[in-house]
């Protein structure tokens, strides 16, 4: 019972240093406002180009890809901030496992990118005509939260990195980029190259924006359990692989005396 309250203390204070500093139209412009315009220029984009007035699957791909803001800027940047803060060799010091000490850290943008996909479906229902029949909200959040899973699996990939770097702004970027265009957001995965189509399906999202448009159809969430399951593992991998990465980083930041390199 203790561990459990330590790691809401931990949650709940790291949500704290993550948006305590943001004034309330600070937070309105990062993490409302530029998502809702991000989803309105590519539905609106998408309603011309492909001539139709149901942007549903275009709603819903750009609405999961929201997330990203919080994966990449907020869990990628994780490791960064505590250096640029001086605290980071005390984390490493630390006789608590990192990951107890990561973990609430992704958990609190979890929560901030439920926020950025709501945004999204709000914007899509205000102004495309967006709609989900009841009977689909329970298995819709269901993939939502296995997508925002995966995707800060792969934020804490990126991060891993910032150890070996003074700036991981640019990588950041790169990466959104990329799961923008791969992920079938905008346009079907099957249009894309052979190369790209398997990297598409190497990325976090691809699988739950599939899923998301065939629970949108009609079709019942049991009929595609291949594609929850796989993004549930792929997001799995994702954080054994950035975790183990960061311990093989960490070692040779300390070897090589770099951990504190502003």
């Amino acid at each position: 019972m203790d561990r459990i309250s330590r790691f809401i203390r931990r949650f709940a204070f790291n949500y704290k240093n993550a948006f305590g500093a943001l004034s309330f139209s600070g937070y309105l412009i990062f993490r409302v406002i530029n998502p809702f315009f991000q989803l309105v220029f590519f539905c609106t984009v998408a309603r011309y180009v492909y001539n139709t007035n149901d942007v549903t699957p275009w709603v819903i791909g750009n609405a999961l890809t929201l997330c990203y803001f919080s994966a990449f800027y907020g869990v990628g940047q994780t490791f960064v901030s505590e250096r640029s803060q001086g605290t980071l060799k005390a984390i490493i010091s630390a006789p608590t496992s990192t990951i107890h000490i990561v973990l609430p850290r992704v958990l609190s943008q979890s929560v901030d990118a439920f926020v950025s996909i709501f945004v999204g479906f709000l914007a899509g229902a205000a102004l495309f005509n967006f709609t989900m029949p009841l009977n689909t909200l329970l298995p819709s959040l269901l993939v939502i939260t296995v997508a925002i899973f995966s995707a800060m699996g792969i934020g804490l990939l990126i991060g891993a990195f910032a150890l070996l770097t003074r700036d991981i702004n640019m990588l950041l970027n790169v990466a959104s980029m990329v799961l923008i265009a791969l992920t079938g957001s905008n346009f079907d995965v099957k249009l894309l190259p052979i190369v790209l189509q398997w990297i598409s399906y190497a990325l976090p999202l691809t699988r739950s924006i599939q899923l998301m448009r065939f629970i949108a159809k009609g079709d019942f969430l049991s009929s595609h359990l291949n594609l929850l399951y796989g993004e549930f593992f792929l997001g799995l991998v994702f954080f054994v692989v950035g975790m183990t990465i960061f311990h093989v980083i960490e070692r040779l930041s300390l070897k090589h005396a770099t951990l504190d390199l502003y």
